[in-house]
């Protein structure tokens, strides 16, 4: 259930004990020890097979390229309940989180959705996440804001006790929430979540009074325009009433879809998950989705009203720990590497691991990140690719983008004798001059 108490004193929660190897349904996910209950409540759900990182959610349900079409067709419901919520609560919940991370959120306004990083002094990423702030269910909680930060599991007990740690004496409860995410995407995805939330009545008991067939009155329900199409809905719902939940959506025509095809999505998408796709090297720059538009704009001070961006950084706004690496590379310079999208020789025997070294001849130019089979464009997947490499490729139309042109490209990428192509359409080279070395060269008497 959802805590709606807002201390008025600072409370500190502790994070839940790592070492419980309990598997009941209700159990917040481990990165080692989650096993989701839709696993055994429904028909044909199959665990990630062996060289796919394993999530403890089904990665299909039968028909793994199949599923991918009820996004095309219908409506796709994915379980991806092994991802972990935090909810922040109080009455400095906005400024605070907005000191400490990438994204402007202090104007952040009820029924919102933005995202965010934590970055280190040096300005590497350490964490990423998806910022919810519901729709206020009581006009006089606004004082007192809640948002819910949705991170993955690896990393999520290293953001909780962060997190925990920078609260000092600020109006704020850190504390992981009891919700699980189910994903819906898909042409009949409005037609299928207004079904299920409707006849909702006013309740003090969630199993008494919950109609039949419909989602719980505590889900929340947000939109994300990063991963997915327009047509996409995502669901917080209490942790114990998942598989209901999920059933319900069944019913109301959504397919059991797999983590498989959402994670085709988010590689299209070009949206990197920190753990596998991401090392500890890496800067916001080298992922154009993290710093979205205008990139080539200049940093300013942004007003107190800006909301936040669509993106992971609001380039407007400072000071947060690493925002010294983001301005400088804004208004001086250029990443070191680009974070692409992956075409995999299908025909290959061996498929390529995250964290593995992409080679071109001899020399190591990048690492690879997930690697997953698409119904259209077979095998597929995030690469970190230094950004000289890019450029040649792109800039000698060796690119790839097809299975024969895989085989066939000057300047091959390699992983294991694996051979890899960059698709052109994932990423832009951004070439437009930079206003602050304009400016110090203005300053020197240079021209360019």
């Amino acid at each position: 259930m959802i805590t709606t108490t807002f201390p008025a004193t600072l409370t500190l929660v502790a994070t839940r004990e790592t070492s419980n190897t309990s598997k009941t349904p209700g159990e917040a996910p481990t990165p080692t020890t989650y096993q989701s209950p839709l696993l055994d409540a429904i028909d044909g759900a199959a665990d990630a097979p062996d060289g796919h990182q394993q999530h403890g959610v089904a990665w299909h349900y039968g028909n793994p390229l199949g599923e991918q079409r009820a996004f095309e067709r219908f409506a796709g419901a994915v379980d991806r309940s092994h991802q972990r919520v935090l909810q922040i609560s109080g009455a400095d919940t906005l400024s605070w989180l907005n000191s400490l991370i990438s994204q402007k959120i202090d104007a952040l306004s009820p029924g919102s959705t933005t995202h965010g990083l934590i970055l280190d002094a040096k300005g590497h990423i350490e964490h990423a996440f998806t910022i919810v702030r519901p729709q206020a269910s009581l006009p006089d909680r606004d004082e007192d804001p809640s948002i819910y930060l949705i991170s993955g599991p690896d990393t999520f007990d290293a953001l909780q006790t962060y997190l925990t740690q920078m609260v000092f004496w600020s109006a704020v409860s850190v504390h992981e929430a009891d919700l699980a995410l189910i994903t819906v995407i898909g042409p009949d995805t409005s037609t299928v979540v207004a079904h299920t939330l409707e006849d909702h009545h006013a309740t003090s008991t969630l199993a008494a009074t919950t109609p039949p067939d419909t989602l719980p009155e505590e889900t929340i329900t947000f939109t994300d325009p990063l991963v997915g199409t327009e047509n996409s809905v995502h669901l917080l719902v209490p942790r114990p009433v998942l598989t209901d939940a999920f059933t319900t959506l069944i019913k109301a025509g959504a397919k059991p879809t797999g983590l498989m095809a959402y994670e085709a999505e988010r590689i299209k998408a070009v949206i990197p998950e920190v753990h596998a796709d991401l090392d500890d090297r890496t800067v916001p720059h080298e992922i154009d989705s993290f710093i979205g538009t205008p990139a080539n704009a200049p940093t300013q001070r942004a007003t107190a009203d800006d909301g936040p961006t669509v993106s992971y950084v609001h380039l407007n706004k400072g000071c947060y720990r690493g925002q010294e690496t983001v301005s400088r590379i804004q208004n001086l310079g250029r990443p070191p590497r680009l974070l692409v999208k992956l075409q995999v020789d299908g025909y290959s025997a061996r498929r390529p691991e995250p964290g593995e070294a992409i080679t071109s001849g001899k020399r190591k130019v990048g690492r690879i990140g997930t690697v997953v089979d698409d119904c259209d464009e077979g095998p597929i997947a995030l690469g970190l690719v230094k950004r000289s490499i890019v450029e040649k490729l792109i800039g000698s139309g060796a690119t790839g983008g097809s299975r024969s042109a895989v085989g066939t490209q000057t300047n091959t990428l390699e992983v294991e004798g694996t051979t890899l192509a960059i698709d052109p359409d994932s990423t832009h080279l951004d070439e437009a001059p930079k206003a602050g070395r304009q400016a110090v060269d203005k300053l020197r008497g240079k021209t360019r």
